[in-house]
């Protein structure tokens, strides 16, 4: 009997693990795009690579820790499943890039990038305990982020500081496509933050609202902003109802 119920616990002890070691991949190689973003970021504007600089060491710096903490407990980051989920996101960084954009990076960084970090870390500190060294790493990591965001939101508000039109329409341009990308992975990977324990509706929820916060904090009307970030996450969620991938 002792045999047959161990046999019954191990299809849903796959799931996890399978789970886990992709939302840990996305983790592990998703700063290292975070940390590749800063750098081009660097590279545009002389005047502030130095900081720059300084936060994309601290992106990698996440992934070696979250890196480290997946060993400890027996996870195995998935660079394919990351790869493919990250893969559309790189190209449009290396095509603001291309473009000498500036702005469109920071947009990209800490509108889509950070908030589904921020979105997904916050969640998973209530479930760290199942994972042994990963809270403190997290923890840490995700105070990092605000950090990283607040200068990017104080850019930003000088940078469009009586241009908030001007500001909008960037802002659309950047974060439709990275919104798909993101907002897509956050869609794709809801089955897998429930396996481990999370609610990937509880993470959408909460990166629309952190998104929805961003946008005011730089200049957007309240009702501007939540009509704005409705209208960019509503067609993911219907293609998410009707089954379908995102990409």
């Amino acid at each position: 009997m002792q045999l047959t119920a161990d046999c019954a616990l191990l299809p849903s002890l796959t799931l996890e693990q399978e789970s886990i070691n992709k939302l840990m991949g996305l983790a592990v190689f998703g700063e290292k795009v975070a940390a590749k973003i800063y750098l081009l970021m660097a590279e545009l504007k002389e005047e502030f690579a130095p900081l720059l600089t300084k936060f994309a060491k601290m992106e990698a710096q996440h992934g070696a820790w979250f890196l480290e903490a997946s060993r400890k407990n027996g996870i195995e980051p998935d660079k394919v499943f990351a790869d493919n989920e990250l893969g559309y996101l790189i190209s449009q960084v290396d095509e603001h890039f291309a473009n000498k954009n500036f702005e469109a990076l920071a947009i990209v960084q800490g509108f889509i990038v950070e908030s589904l970090a921020i979105a997904t870390y916050e969640s998973f500190l209530p479930i760290a305990h199942k994972y042994p060294g990963t809270h403190e790493v997290f923890k840490q990591a995700l105070d990092e982020e605000n950090y990283h965001v607040d200068w990017i939101l104080r850019y930003l508000r000088l940078r469009f500081f009586d241009s908030h039109d001007e500001f909008q329409k960037l802002a659309e341009y950047a974060n439709i496509q990275g919104i798909d990308c993101i907002g897509g992975t956050m869609m794709n990977i809801a089955e897998y933050l429930d396996k481990i324990g999370m609610s990937g509706a509880d993470c959408a929820g909460a990166m629309m609202d952190s998104y929805t916060r961003l946008l005011e904090n730089v200049g957007f009307e309240q009702k501007k902003a939540t009509k704005h970030v409705v209208n960019m996450f509503m067609p993911l969620f219907h293609k998410y109802r009707r089954g379908e991938k995102t990409k």
